[in-house]
């Protein structure tokens, strides 16, 4: 085997670690050590799990520097995106009305203003509704000059123009709107691969709209393709408090209060009225309750793997229209 792959495949697992491929591809730890060494020679099997597990090209993988830790070119970055992300007027996504307010959309557009020029400038437009989103973005796509893409965004109330940032693991877009002195910073995870990119959910720092205008803070879906999919779909994606909690502590030690005040006889609950029980067992509900509560808090988020394999799903089964 070309030592393209071994050099490759360390650059891989470096980047997701030697676990996580292995949980991809469903091949050992063993295995994959074994193949960056040059113990063992890599199967066509672990070769067709690495590209449907991270979307690589098999060719760039075996022959080429298929990762590159400097400047990539952006090409594969350009075209139209639309996005998805969470309305946030209210103030930390307390919203009280009908669910389909929560949801707010636009268009981004990644090009080269000029033949000539590796770089590229990117530019966005946020409009009020999904409907009004779709037909931007089929609009965009239907214009090949980027002249015409600009000047159909700039028609927005909400524009945006800015840069594109890439490193090995991030892709960084820097929007700003000098007409009404607003700036958005959008992260997202940039994949192991040459292909294509048709978009993914990221993080978004932004300011926000309603009453007050102040820093926030959510994540955010970029993708080529209309996600016609069912509403509550995309807010599973895009909610924050995506968290699990163990009751089995809390639920023990409530039953164990209530068989002392009403099952075991003993001088306190003899001497306890009825009230007086129920205020108990009620101020040891609160107490766990809260606790809790604050101990799942949110603090921070991350856009795990999971959560990345779950949208890439989402947007690599959308229709092209």
């Amino acid at each position: 085997m070309a030592s393209k792959f071994q050099e490759n495949l360390k650059a891989l697992s470096k980047q997701y670690t030697q676990r996580h491929i292995a949980e991809k591809t469903g091949f050992s730890q063993s295995s994959i050590n074994n193949y960056i060494s040059g113990t063992s020679e890599p199967s066509i099997q672990f070769l067709i799990a690495l590209k449907d597990s991270f979307g690589i090209d098999i060719d760039d993988f075996l022959f080429s520097d298929f990762i590159k830790h400097d400047s990539e070119s952006f090409d594969r970055f350009i075209g139209n995106y639309m996005v998805y992300y969470y309305n946030n007027t209210s103030y930390k996504g307390e919203v009280h009305t009908n669910i389909r307010s929560t949801m707010k959309y636009g268009v981004i557009s990644i090009l080269k203003e000029k033949d000539f020029d590796s770089s590229v400038v990117v530019y966005g437009a946020f409009v009020k509704d999904r409907v009004e989103a779709t037909k931007l973005l089929k609009q965009v796509n239907n214009q090949h000059s980027p002249r015409q893409i600009i000047d159909t965004l700039s028609q927005s109330k909400y524009f945006y123009k800015g840069s594109l940032y890439c490193s090995t693991h991030s892709i960084a877009i820097e929007l700003k709107d000098k007409e009404n002195g607003d700036f958005t910073y959008i992260l997202l995870n940039n994949p192991p691969t040459r292909e294509e990119y048709i978009g993914g959910i990221g993080t978004v720092n932004s300011i926000s709209r309603g009453r007050e205008h102040n820093p926030c803070v959510q994540y955010i879906i970029l993708s080529k393709r209309v996600l016609e999919v069912p509403d509550g779909e995309l807010y599973n994606c895009l909610k924050l408090d995506d968290y699990t909690v163990n009751l089995d502590d809390a639920i023990v030690d409530i039953i164990s209060l209530f068989k002392r005040l009403y099952v075991e006889k003993n001088e306190i609950s003899h001497f306890l009225s009825e009230s007086q029980k129920i205020a108990i067992i009620q101020n040891k509900l609160e107490y766990h309750f809260f606790d809790i509560l604050d101990a799942n808090s949110f603090r921070f988020a991350k856009v795990s793997n999971k959560e990345d394999d779950a949208v890439f799903k989402l947007i690599r089964e959308a229709s092209n229209d």
